[in-house]
């Protein structure tokens, strides 16, 4: 396997990082007494404006999009098909820039009970971006190997809603695995687990990722993933995602990928089925 993965490296890279975003919130936010009940994790100035002007700091993905163009990156962005108060029908111009822009839309599914709810929303989430979509992540991961069979049927052909170790980076949470002809990449990093699981300070968190790229080389793995919402890049913590992003791109060493790049060179390799 590692041979092939090789062949879609870099001359001197030796790793893949597939970056992604979770868009957990309709485009319009929580809510002000949601986010003042959680101010401590903003600035003032940012507070302040919350209160002046109503503005949402948990709506960043056109910053995300910035951040990522200046230094040439493309990442995949996973939408839920249906959120409290609001639907993804709300993001249909921001979808129609992702897509024209080069990255990859996923749905970040709600319900894996059932095949029937995990097909009706990956057509939801397609009927706005117009496109068929291949990757999948459950919101809050919540899933079990049983439920993945529901994800392969739907017609998926990657998930990414597994994080085996919570509490600090760990190879059991790197590499890829394929359960019933469905490719599974575990996450890596979340940027919400390492302020809370993992208690990384803020100036600490590039190193933390650094560490964690530096493990991956020495074990001679081949794939990370890394989760940032768009929601953190205001807060505390969460506004580093530029530096991340900045250290990342400056590692020869390192490709950053979206997952379905990822995705159709294994189903090569493997020789999966067709989706």
């Amino acid at each position: 396997m590692e041979k092939y993965l090789n062949l879609m490296l870099e001359e001197n890279s030796n790793l893949f990082i597939f970056l992604s975003h979770d868009i957990d919130w309709p485009i319009r936010g929580p809510g002000v007494n949601h986010i003042l009940k959680r101010k401590d994790r903003f600035s003032s100035d940012i507070i302040k404006k919350v209160l002046k002007e109503k503005y949402n700091p948990y709506y960043n993905i056109p910053d995300v999009m910035e951040i990522e163009e200046k230094y040439k990156v493309r990442s995949t962005f996973f939408f839920r098909p249906t959120y409290e108060n609001g639907n993804v029908e709300e993001y249909a111009d921001v979808i129609k820039d992702l897509i024209k822009g080069g990255w990859e839309i996923g749905v970040h599914l709600n319900n894996v009970s059932s095949l029937e709810n995990v097909v009706c929303e990956k057509r939801l989430v397609e009927k706005v971006a117009q496109i068929k979509i291949y990757g999948s992540r459950v919101h809050y991961l919540r899933i079990n190997l049983e439920k993945l069979h529901h994800v392969k049927e739907a017609g998926f052909l990657y998930d990414s809603s597994f994080c085996f170790v919570k509490n600090k980076i760990d190879t059991r949470n790197m590499g890829f695995f394929i359960y019933k002809g469905l490719i599974i990449f575990p996450i890596t990093i979340m940027d919400t687990y390492l302020f809370t699981y993992m208690k990384v300070r803020e100036k600490d968190i590039v190193r933390t990722v650094n560490d964690a790229v530096k493990l991956a080389l020495d074990k001679q793995i081949k794939i990370i993933t890394i989760l940032w919402h768009d929601s953190s890049l205001k807060m505390k913590g969460g506004r580093m995602y530029t530096k991340v992003i900045e250290s990342l791109a400056s590692n020869e060493k390192i490709r950053l990928v979206k997952g379905i790049e990822l995705a159709k060179l294994i189903k090569k390799v493997h020789q999966l089925g067709n989706v």
